[in-house]
């Protein structure tokens, strides 16, 4: 059950592959990752009205008054807002931009 299980494990692994010179070959992907598994989860997100949005950093995560994601603030200034939200950032990073209001929430206490 993905509630219950760290990804720490995956994303080390995802890691390493990733690192290799033919980490691709591993029997964990049939070709480069961004075109055989990047490519296809953005072209699906596409395909449903979704935007994908590269090389953009995130600045800060403004929440409304229920704590739900109002917008976030990119360090270019500029106002990223949606319905919903993938926020594709290492660990450490998302520990840094994480809302104080969402710190004591279970979830991200793992």
């Amino acid at each position: 059950n993905p509630d219950e299980l760290s990804m720490q494990c995956i994303l080390i692994a995802l890691n390493r592959f990733l690192q290799e010179k033919h980490g691709s070959k591993m029997a964990f992907l049939d070709g480069n990752p961004p075109e055989r598994l990047c490519k296809p989860i953005a072209d699906h997100i596409e395909s449903l009205g979704g935007q994908v949005i590269l090389n953009s950093r995130i600045q800060k995560i403004e929440l409304n008054a229920d704590k739900s994601v109002k917008h976030f603030v990119l360090t270019n200034g500029n106002i990223i807002t949606g319905d919903a939200y993938v926020f594709a950032t290492p660990v450490d990073i998302l520990k840094l931009l994480l809302p104080e209001d969402w710190k004591e929430i279970s979830y991200f206490k793992k």
